[in-house]
């Protein structure tokens, strides 16, 4: 234990106590400097990864900017998503108005003006009242393609206001990759600093010139999580659809194909036992 211990103090023998007691301040003033960074680090984090279950509808809660420092490309996105909803709202309602798609509109009626103009046998003619119920249809549709084509803006404000959100959440989710990895430095840098606080501490107290400033204690929002969540993947980023923007991928729970044990039952260690003969009680005379 001597030993040891001589060892972990052996660059501090040669010292002078009051420069020691230097060292551990300046120990303490870099720990210090270091768990604000980190804090900091948790803190945009997490404005990051909210900003990305935002943008791809995994919930509807704005995330929280008060109290933090203004981030051009978190607000950007905040406000691309916002957009986005807005015009796919107007597509929807349009469509829910229509009942018809657009592509099936067309095919509908390429059927009906292929009946109406396709020449007839005598035998084959169809009557009156069913040649103007196909007119009716197709003239019907006709109108309905007219709508999707004074409406033809509806669809492309929607596909340009995708493809920006799209590249926006990229480059967040970039920035939300790069802040882990910071993260994991100044966490690693933090443990060094404490340790080496401690070392000093334990020395001065050990020359009899115990610091008056202890080393403080772990910050306890730094050693939580903060529930910064996880990065998308590009298949994530993928998963905009035309019917309902951008959706969560729902993971889907593996069934175990680990077999049940069976509880075995203990074997009792008993012996057999044999039947005794009863003898009949003898009869008293």
């Amino acid at each position: 234990m001597t030993s040891k211990s001589s060892s972990l103090f052996a660059d501090l023998r040669q010292k002078e106590t009051s420069e020691i007691e230097a060292m551990y301040e300046t120990a303490l003033a870099q720990l210090s400097t270091t768990e604000n960074q980190l804090l900091d680090l948790y803190r945009k984090k997490k404005i990051h990864s909210e900003t990305i279950k935002f943008a791809v509808s995994k919930t509807t809660q704005i995330p929280n900017m008060k109290g933090q420092t203004e981030d051009a490309l978190v607000e950007l996105a905040i406000e691309q998503k916002e957009d986005f909803d807005l015009h796919l709202a107007r597509r929807d309602a349009l469509v829910e108005r229509l009942l018809v798609p657009r592509h099936r509109v067309v095919h509908a009626m390429g059927e009906f003006h292929e009946k109406l103009t396709t020449p007839l046998n005598p035998t084959e003619s169809i009557s009156l009242a069913t040649e103007m119920e196909h007119f009716a249809r197709f003239f019907e549709l006709q109108a309905m393609l007219q709508i999707y084509s004074e409406e033809q803006d509806v669809q492309t404000s929607l596909h340009r206001a995708r493809s920006n959100l799209l590249e926006t959440i990229k480059a967040v989710n970039k920035n939300d990759r790069r802040l882990a990895q910071l993260i994991n430095q100044h966490r690693s840098n933090a443990k060094k600093q404490r340790t080496e606080a401690g070392r000093l501490k334990a020395y001065l107290e050990k020359m009899n010139a115990s610091p008056v400033i202890p080393v403080p204690e772990p910050n306890p929002e730094v050693n939580e999580r903060l529930l910064a969540g996880q990065a998308l993947t590009m298949e994530e980023f993928a998963s905009m659809l035309e019917h309902g923007g951008l959706t969560e991928l729902d993971s889907k729970k593996v069934p175990s194909n680990k077999p049940k044990q069976r509880n075995k039952k203990s074997n009792r260690g008993t012996k057999p036992r044999r039947s005794q003969r009863q003898t009949p009680s003898r009869k008293r005379d």
